[in-house]
């Protein structure tokens, strides 16, 4: 028999309708937000020391978020650093992500020092709650801003054996950083490259030995740590033993969880112990460490929680490597694999292919239940942490006026320049051609060997031939050149009476660099048998003597930046002392890590001899 309808519950059900009509965030809540936990089930994260004042803050803002906004704050996408005035979508697409959607950080790429600072600033002025931006600045800003200070990539610090070096660049990177709003670096790489056909990671790393890139990524997060900027380690388990770029596929990483946690995690491991504040996870497939071989690293529970923060202790921010990478588009939907990620424990998603398809999904997944919102609170809580130690709700306006002073300073550049001299290495020196003495050579030719075609990486080095040779011949061999170029090149080689072969490939990762790969080949095995003395010199792959054995005269830097390829003409020509050594092992040849020739500088009379 059904009850009658009184009065009082009609006023009840009407007065519940008015009040979720006048008050939707309640509704957009859900039931799982009334969840709580009592003070002594909080846990905060020990890398950010916190007083207790810092933990009421985090609590006061955790308390007023809705649950989008909480999602929202696990969110990164990726936006430019550039001038908007001629381009309204691109500044109303930055404004959406942060006044709408409520992201909790931006990614900065490409543009310039002051327009990038400038849209930082505008961004943090409209944020309810201070963004934490972030870059990707392993070697830098100058990777990314071509007016911020450019330094060598890390194997050419390693190949310096000075590990004060990585300390001291980290502290230049994390100020300058700083000066334009960024407070968060994807860097450093504590990748072991040890597979020298690795397309990705290379030069990128610091060396195949652990301790080595163990101590160098240690002082890198320790001068960053000290100006008060979060590096952030990556690719954890370990991207350095693979031959496949998981911007282009899903990498398979071998060996067994012994092997792998005594080698491939061990600089994972003493970080840890050391406290770094963040670590990146990579798209990577470790069947040791997952039974499921086609679940990535990213989206692994058993990765993530079971490994990084239960065994090993990790308790910092928790990112993933880039959403949209075809490691995890070509396998996975974007919404399954955001939800998949918070799920294995990731505290931030940084670009998603669609921001607004990401935060739906994660809040999508809170309200049906599949997350709990206790999951979704422990990260935000953690990146609350972060903002509260770097003072942001202070910090997070750059002063515009004095930016100039800050980026690219004198004592930036020399410690660059003094990093790349150091770096230098000499493998290879059969036929005594360096020091070169230019007045003892006639023609001279050079041929720089690169993927790219307008943005070529080879100019300065080339630029500096022309510039100490009297008579040379410039090349520029890139994925645009053809048979007729290089026929010609050979033709000039037989004329000239020395050779030099700038090399700024990295090992092939797809088919159009394998194909450009197998034509370079052809055309630098012919000019090692010319008559006149030939040098090969690395920037882009370290292990390049490996491929042409027979190369009388053989030197790298570790790095394709223009501050290496000045050092490397430096040494070439015996302006500098030549130190360097290698950091890795040459494989199919006696080049161990460790070895390298070292020549002193050509004296003043040596130089008027000429």
């Amino acid at each position: 028999m059904l009850k009658k309808f009184s009065t009082k519950n009609f006023l009840f059900s009407f007065s519940m309708l008015i009040l979720f009509s006048f008050f939707p965030s309640m509704l957009n809540r859900g039931i799982h937000d009334r969840k709580f936990q009592s003070k002594e089930e909080i846990k905060y994260p020990s890398v950010f020391p916190l007083t207790n004042e810092d933990k009421d803050w985090i609590e006061n803002h955790l308390v007023k978020m809705t649950t989008r906004e909480k999602c929202a704050q696990m969110i990164v996408p990726w936006v430019l650093g550039k001038d908007y005035s001629n381009d309204s979508l691109g500044l109303a697409r930055m404004t959406h992500f942060v006044k709408d959607l409520k992201v909790g950080g931006l990614l900065f790429s490409t543009g310039d020092v002051l327009n990038e600072a400038i849209d930082i600033n505008k961004m943090q002025e409209m944020a309810d709650i201070p963004l934490l931006i972030s870059a990707d600045f392993e070697s830098g800003l100058g990777m990314r801003l071509p007016d911020g200070t450019s330094f060598p990539y890390n194997m050419a610090v390693a190949a310096t054996g000075d590990p004060q070096f990585a300390f001291e660049m980290a502290k230049v990177i994390s100020a300058e950083s700083r000066a334009i709003g960024i407070f968060q670096n994807y860097a450093p790489v504590a990748d072991i490259n040890n597979n020298p056909d690795n397309p990705v990671i290379g030069i990128r790393s610091y060396s195949e030995d652990r301790n080595i890139v163990a101590k160098y990524t240690g002082e890198f997060i320790r001068g960053s740590r000290q100006i008060g900027n979060i590096s952030t380690a990556k690719h954890f388990p370990g991207h350095g033993n693979t031959k496949i770029d998981s911007h282009i596929d899903l990498p398979l990483i071998e060996g067994d969880s012994t092997y792998l946690l005594n080698n491939e995690i061990y600089p994972f491991k003493r970080l840890i112990n050391n406290d770094v504040q963040s670590i990146m996870v990579g798209h990577l497939v470790v069947p040791a460490l997952e039974d499921n071989d086609s679940l990535p690293a990213t989206l692994s529970y058993k990765i993530v929680t079971d490994l990084l923060k239960h065994k090993l202790g990790f308790d910092g921010l928790i990112i993933t490597d880039a959403m949209n990478m075809q490691a995890l588009t070509k396998y996975f939907r974007e919404d399954t694999a955001a939800v998949m990620a918070v799920k294995a424990g990731n505290d931030i998603l940084i670009m998603p292919p669609h921001v607004e398809t990401t935060i739906n999904a994660l809040v999508d997944a809170v309200q049906s239940g599949e997350i709990d919102i206790l999951r979704i609170n422990e990260s935000v809580r953690k990146i609350l942490a972060a903002k509260r130690w770097l003072r942001l709700q202070k910090n997070k306006i750059s002063n515009i006026d004095d930016i100039g002073e800050k980026i690219s300073t004198k004592s930036s550049l020399a410690l660059a320049s003094k990093i790349a001299d150091r770096s230098i290495t000499l493998v290879k020196n059969t036929r005594r051609v360096i020091p070169i003495r230019p007045g003892r050579y006639g023609k001279v030719l050079s041929v720089a060997f690169s993927f790219g075609v307008d943005e070529d990486s080879s100019l300065t080095f080339q630029e500096g031939v022309k510039e100490n040779f009297k008579n040379t011949q410039i090349y520029m061999l890139n994925k645009e050149s053809n048979t007729r170029e290089y026929d010609r090149i050979l033709r000039d080689a037989r004329k000239s009476k020395l050779i030099l072969v700038p090399y700024y490939m990295r090992p092939p990762s797809d088919e159009d660099s394998q194909k450009l790969f197998i034509k370079f080949k052809k055309v630098i095995e012919k000019l090692l048998v010319s008559r006149a003395p030939v040098v090969l010199i690395s920037f882009g792959d370290p292990y390049l003597l490996s491929r042409y054995t027979n190369a009388k005269t053989y030197l790298s830097a570790f790095s394709d930046t223009p501050v290496s390829q000045k050092s490397m003409l430096k040494a070439m020509l015996g302006k500098i002392d030549i130190t360097g050594e290698l950091p890795i092992s040459i494989p199919n040849t006696l080049y161990r890590m460790g070895y390298g020739i070292k020549l002193k500088k050509l004296s003043r009379q040596e130089k008027e001899f000429n």
